[in-house]
């Protein structure tokens, strides 16, 4: 009979929680490096309207992001989400969808990123005749709901 150090359970369960605690502070390190990067571009424009023009240090090019979502999990979540809470627009959802995930919404990209995500959920959502869009805003935004 084998006993459980000889499988190697205690062994791969700390590797396993080990490997948690990695990936989280990854995590974390890539949304301060995002938000980093914003500021130096921010930073940048203002030096171009202050009229510098000498060159400035090469930028650090971040990769891109990765917004991962299972097969249908987006879908699942939105139509889930206008259930709930009535209709709403593409920002309002994607704003919902940062706070559940917990993420930076003060990080520009990754709202960018999130709000086309959800944006492009919900417009094949609408051509499936799941929801409705209705255009209601001055900007431009639709308001979606359910059919």
């Amino acid at each position: 009979m084998k006993t459980s150090t000889e499988t190697y359970e205690h062994t791969i369960s700390g590797l396993l929680q080990k490997r948690r605690e990695i990936m989280e502070e990854m995590a974390v390190a890539r949304e301060r490096l995002g938000v980093m990067a914003n500021d130096v571009e921010a930073i940048d424009r203002v030096l171009e309207r202050l009229g510098h023009n000498a060159a400035l240090e090469m930028t650090l090019q971040l990769p891109p992001r990765f917004v991962v979502f299972y097969r249908g999990q987006l879908r699942q979540w939105l139509l889930t989400q206008l259930r709930e809470h009535g209709p709403a627009t593409t920002r309002q959802l994607a704003d919902r969808l940062v706070k559940v995930q917990q993420k930076d919404s003060s990080d520009r990209r990754l709202m960018l990123d999130i709000v086309d995500r959800v944006g492009k959920g919900l417009r094949h959502m609408q051509s499936a005749r799941l929801i409705v869009g209705t255009q209601k805003t001055k900007r431009g935004e639709n308001t979606w709901r359910l059919t």
